[in-house]
């Protein structure tokens, strides 16, 4: 059975928590298996609420309907011909039926799961390595159980995260969810310094320095695709 009432003490109480878990032992494969027990079935429901706003979404650009479409032929260039444009996005290709479609999305939940988990362990460990918070006999092992272990406590983050998807009346949610979202990513630290046996602020950072790193990567990549295109276009 999933001891709920361990990681909701870890979720509220993560210094404590975490250090507790280490002092007990924890083996890499059952925290993975537990890891998938809990996030897979809260990722098929993002990934299903996921596809099927993105199917409302690419029907209501096809149709040119809604308000964000009022406002764009509002402003459209008296020399654009609004039914070539209608017909070029009726031309647009279906996208898969849902229950065509359902088995490759079944499909993507554990693997979005493993890879969250693998990336958040591969960013956190060199940011970690960055800080000086790792022991020669304490290496990636450690830090995929840490990571593992913090993930399957940020389930209760992953369901309230569901609510940004209702249609309607998601994006309301948006920032109370980022707000426990950014939490969630912290206690990430307290797990790595937990397992790591190092200081608690290491962990922290070691958190804090990923998003950041991440962020520049991100936005460098952004600002790489923008110059090639501003130079094709010249």
């Amino acid at each position: 059975m999933v001891d709920l009432r361990g990681l909701w003490h870890r979720a509220l109480a993560p210094d404590q928590g975490f250090r507790l878990l280490a002092e007990e032992g924890s083996r890499l494969l059952p925290s993975l298996g537990w890891l998938l027990v809990l996030r897979v079935p809260v990722a098929v429901l993002e990934i299903l609420l996921t596809y099927l706003g993105f199917g409302r979404m690419y029907q209501t650009v096809i149709s040119m309907k809604g308000p964000v479409w009022d406002l764009i032929l509002q402003r459209l260039p008296p020399e654009l011909n609004l039914e070539d444009i209608r017909s070029m996005l009726q031309d647009l290709p279906p996208i898969p039926t849902f229950t065509r479609a359902l088995p490759w999305l079944l499909l993507a939940a554990p693997l979005y799961v493993i890879s969250l988990w693998l990336h958040d362990a591969a960013w956190d460990h060199g940011c970690l390595w960055l800080l000086g918070g790792l022991r020669s006999k304490r290496g990636f092992g450690t830090t995929l159980i840490a990571e593992s272990e913090a993930l399957q406590v940020g389930v209760f983050g992953a369901i309230l995260a569901l609510l940004t998807s209702l249609p309607g009346v998601g994006w309301g949610f948006s920032l109370p969810i980022a707000i426990v979202g950014a939490y969630f990513w912290i206690l990430r630290g307290f797990a790595l310094a937990a397992f790591h046996h190092c200081a608690t602020w290491k962990g922290l950072v070691a958190t804090v320095l990923h998003a950041v790193l991440a962020a520049c990567f991100v936005l460098a990549t952004l600002l790489l695709l923008f110059v090639l295109l501003a130079q094709g276009l010249t």
